[in-house]
């Protein structure tokens, strides 16, 4: 199953398209920040090297993050229901494959090729490192979100496919869910700012968004304190994704590790859909219980003994 849609989806000129646009469009963003950055020099004000590379490593990854998270759940969203749509599921269904073997290959086909793209697009960051002042854990820490934001969109597109059955619905379905969840939790932030003196909104109002997180991980690159505070953000977009990641503590702003978290309620999240996944794909009697189950509970009894276990950790990006 794994290798058919490999072929699948490298099979034609699409995929080569869709890394040319994806690395296209990431380095457009990192040279219009260095515009930016670099053109503050002609109105008298001290620009050194380390600024411009983390103000082009901040917009470039705040560019194929967002890139990551709307091209995610594409390459899984007509995965079960183009099957359908092509009367070719009940010969599926037919095949000694059991739901976990048919949503795994379908899955991990999805991942291997936003994968694909991260490694394509991975050499743009040695622009930055040409400028310095960003470190190699600085960008680990930055595509650990990336990752992790994409594998939780590969699974919410295969769980709308295996829901609607319709490629359109499922589409509509998954990508409604999207936009709600990235402008709903900014919109309910910056809502509870206004509606209390302008402070910073809780953390958890923004834990699910995929933007904040990776704005959480950005904000701990700093650039030198050399010029003014402003050169801590040197992409206005920052500041809107961090509500209520920076915290202002005793006069200081402290940036909250508010990735910690969301990639902990990613893993959960999907760990549950891609469980009701394997129940939506069967024929019929979809929700009996099954051999399957044991191994799900189990996989979801270890997770939250894992989040436990780790909670001081995750739970430092929650609370000031």
């Amino acid at each position: 199953m794994l290798l058919k849609e490999l072929r699948a989806t490298l099979r034609g000129s699409r995929a080569a398209l869709l890394i040319t646009v994806y690395v296209g469009l990431g380095l457009i963003a990192a040279r219009l920040v260095y515009g930016a950055v670099a053109g503050q020099t002609s109105q008298g004000s001290p620009i050194f090297s380390a600024q411009v590379g983390q103000g082009v490593f901040i917009g470039l990854t705040l560019a194929l993050q967002g890139l990551t998270v709307f091209l995610a759940p594409a390459t899984t969203v007509s995965s079960v229901s183009a099957e359908h749509e092509r009367r070719t599921y009940d010969l599926l269904i037919a095949t000694p494959l059991a739901p976990a073997q048919l949503l795994l290959g379908k899955l991990l086909a999805g991942v291997a090729f936003v994968l694909l793209l991260l490694v394509a697009a991975l050499p743009l960051f040695s622009v930055v490192l040409l400028f310095g002042g960003v470190t190699a854990g600085d960008i680990g820490r930055v595509l650990a979100v990336v990752l992790g934001s994409a594998m939780a969109g590969t699974v919410l597109g295969l769980f709308c496919s295996a829901l609607a059955r319709q490629t359109y619905t499922a589409t509509l379905l998954c990508y409604a869910l999207l936009v709600a969840l990235v402008g709903g939790t900014l919109l309910a932030a910056n809502f509870w700012s206004l509606t209390h003196a302008m402070q910073a909104a809780p953390p958890s109002y923004v834990v699910a968004n995929p933007l904040s997180a990776v704005g959480s991980a950005l904000a701990q690159t700093r650039p030198p304190e050399v010029v003014s505070p402003e050169t801590l953000q040197p992409v206005a977009a920052l500041s809107l994704l961090t509500q209520g990641v920076v915290a202002d503590l005793q006069g200081s702003r402290v940036a909250l590790p508010l990735y910690r978290a969301t990639l902990m309620l990613y893993g959960a999240g999907s760990l549950l859909l891609f469980w009701a996944s394997l129940h939506l794909v069967r024929p019929r009697r979809r929700w009996a219980p099954t051999r399957g189950d044991i191994v799900m509970l189990a996989l979801c009894i270890a997770y939250v003994a894992l989040a436990l276990l780790t909670q001081d950790w995750w739970e430092a990006g929650l609370r000031p």
